[in-house]
C-alpha cells in the first residue's frame, strides 16, 4: 500500500529534481569544455597536416628538379673483375 503524500516527502522529491537538474548542468557545461577542447585540437591538426602536406610537395618538387639535373646513375668503383653502380629509383 502506496504511502500517503506529505508536504515533507514532496519537499523531498523537489530537492532530488533540483539536485539532479544542476548535476546534469554541470554535465553539459564539462561536455561542452571537452567539445571546444576537440575542436580546437582537430583545428591543430588540420592545420598541422596542411603544412605538412606542403613540405611534401616541396620536396617532390626539389626532387624532381635533381632527378633532371643529375644522370641516373654513376660508377662508383671499379676492379679488374667488377664495376658497381648507384642507381636511384623515382616514383
Amino acid at each position: 500500500m502506496p504511502r500517503n503524500k506529505s508536504e515533507s516527502s514532496t519537499q523531498l522529491e523537489l530537492y532530488k529534481k533540483v539536485i539532479e537538474k544542476q548535476r546534469i548542468h554541470r554535465e553539459m557545461h564539462l561536455i561542452t569544455d571537452q567539445i571546444v577542447l576537440l575542436q580546437k585540437r582537430l583545428d591543430s591538426l588540420g592545420n598541422q597536416m596542411h603544412e605538412t602536406e606542403k613540405i611534401i610537395n616541396q620536396l617532390r618538387q626539389s626532387d624532381l628538379s635533381y632527378t633532371h639535373s643529375t644522370s641516373p646513375s654513376k660508377i662508383l668503383s671499379s676492379s679488374k673483375n667488377y664495376q658497381t653502380f648507384e642507381i636511384e629509383y623515382y616514383s
